[in-house]
């Protein structure tokens, strides 16, 4: 009780100080503190298509040109844009027009903020966004200061002071742990390169680093939140916490920095699928983003670098893992509170039981879920499931089969799903019986990667290409009175079939599918 107070009552300091009038000028702007001989080089690889689509106009998933000078004054809510993580995806590109790009954008950011009035309580200068842009900024400083006059020099150690010093008075304030993980990194990072090290705040910083790592971890090191990307970034940032301080031949303490690293690696493997990915899963509770979203060379390198103990088992709750030697199939086995880090084309489902897949080395299913609608309203799902999963070697199958009830005063609703993935073909078979006290509206959906394409439509069956590869998305004869909806999400980028099925009191509904490699 005492602690909560002590930290409500530093929140309320913090926020009367943050809404004065003086704060802006309270902020450390003399960047002479800082060494830049002592800025580590960015240990991740950045992606060179990615770095050419910067260079075309193109921040972001929408794939949309856009005038580049207008980026951070239109883009306010963008986190990715402002947190600068596309810097080393540039630097992947390499080159004068690289290198001058990433320049202006540093020094058009610089500039838009300083013209802002309470600039420190925008989106773009939250505890994340402003940690993760510290670290982007010292990990490629080589890259894009190199040869550059002092001016751009002095102007930017200027602008990470004054970032370094609205962390450092504010971080307490930071309710959200995974936020104030990434700010005590980015407060580290800065310490360790000032030239002279002030050791009891670096001593001070890692011992919250590890209090922020209890509250965001359960006991098998899975993130709390459920979410998959949440947790690769507090991976990510464990692993770049040890990789600062290393350098400098700081002690840090094993449990946060060796045992919570080897389980938290234990379930990244858990949950990746088979274009080396994981699944974007998001499951209890509100994250403030979804932070970067890896790819798979980064899941390698930060794997790399992280011991792995062979005889470490792996139970995540809330998720089964289901994999052949064709299809790898994550499921999620608790109600979920919070979506995709992609907007969906239409509401959520049940949030309960919607599953990612791969087949083969594609990812090919990014969400499929059911949607049931009720008088218009879309159910949601809060009770506990019972499920199983098993592998049938006599038929060559392995089985999930997943069951839920829920009753109110209102209506009662019972779902069971299965899947049936054959062992050595590139396929699954699924079984969706829904069963209601009302007439209802049910909707099987199912999100593809962005990279599938649409290609044929017919009554029953869609035929999908992903690169050189095609599939067969088909819903049984059997299946009575029902649909197929193609649905686009507003950016066009995530294709989506949904199975719509009106169903009247009396028997249940029973929708029967399958996808299949075309072959």
């Amino acid at each position: 009780m005492l602690k909560k107070f002590r930290e409500s009552y530093i929140s309320h300091k913090i926020d009367i100080m943050q809404r004065s009038v003086f704060y802006r000028f309270s902020l450390e702007k003399r960047g002479n503190a800082l060494d830049s001989d002592k800025f580590l080089t960015d240990p991740w690889f950045g992606n060179s298509a990615i770095g050419r689509d910067i260079l075309d106009g193109i921040i972001g998933n929408s794939g949309i040109r856009s005038d580049l000078t207008e980026i951070f004054s239109t883009d306010e809510n963008d986190e990715y844009t402002h947190n600068f993580s596309w810097i080393r995806n540039l630097q992947a590109v390499g080159g004068n027009s690289s290198m001058r790009l990433t320049r202006d954008l540093i020094l058009m950011f610089i500039s838009n903020y300083r013209k802002t009035k309470s600039f420190w309580l925008s989106n773009s200068w939250s505890m994340e966004v402003s940690g993760e842009r510290i670290i982007n900024w010292m990990f490629s400083y080589s890259f894009y200061a190199s040869g550059s006059n002092d001016a751009f020099q002095k102007a930017i150690l200027s602008s990470m002071t004054e970032q370094f010093s609205h962390l450092w008075k504010s971080y307490r304030a930071e309710s959200n742990m995974y936020s104030r993980l990434i700010a005590l990194k980015a407060i580290l990072a800065y310490l360790c390169a000032m030239k002279n090290i002030p050791h009891s705040k670096v001593r001070k910083i890692i011992k919250e680093i590890g209090l922020a790592v209890e509250d965001l971890l359960d006991t098998a090191g899975m993130a709390l939140s459920r979410n998959p990307i949440e947790h690769f970034n507090i991976f990510k940032s464990l692993i770049e916490t040890r990789f600062i301080a290393k350098n400098l031949g700081i002690a840090l303490p094993k449990h946060v920095f060796s045992d919570n690293l080897a389980k938290m690696a234990a379930c990244i493997r858990f949950l990746r699928l088979g274009d080396g990915g994981i699944s974007g899963h998001i499951g209890w509770g509100k994250s403030p983003s979804t932070g970067l979203i890896p790819g798979r060379q980064m899941i390698d390198t930060a794997l790399s670098v992280v011991e792995f103990k062979a005889n470490l088992a792996v139970t995540i709750p809330g998720f089964t893992r289901l994999s052949s030697k064709k299809i790898i199939l994550i499921v999620n086995t608790l109600p979920c509170y919070v979506r995709s880090h992609f907007t969906p084309p239409t509401s959520p489902g049940l949030n309960i039981f919607d599953f990612e897949a791969s087949f083969g080395l594609n990812r090919l299913i990014n969400r499929a879920d059911i949607s049931i609608l009720i008088n218009g309203i879309c159910i949601k799902i809060t009770s506990k499931a019972n499920y199983f999963s098993k592998i049938q070697h006599g038929r060559g199958e392995l089985h999930f089969i997943g069951e839920i009830q829920q009753t109110s005063r209102h209506f009662g609703l019972r779902i069971q799903r299965e899947f049936i993935i054959d062992l050595n073909k590139e396929k699954i078979k699924g079984r969706d019986t829904i069963s209601t006290s009302d007439n209802c509206q049910t909707f099987p959906r199912f999100v593809f990667d962005q990279k599938a394409i649409i290609k044929e439509i017919h009554s029953r069956s869609v035929l999908i290409t992903v690169g050189n590869a095609e599939y067969i998305f088909s819903v049984f004869q059997r299946t009575q009175n029902c649909e197929l909806f193609i649905i686009k999400d507003a950016e066009n980028t995530y294709p989506t079939i949904e199975i719509g099925h009106s169903r009247n009191n009396g028997n249940d509904t029973i929708i029967e599918w399958i996808i299949e490699l075309n072959l």
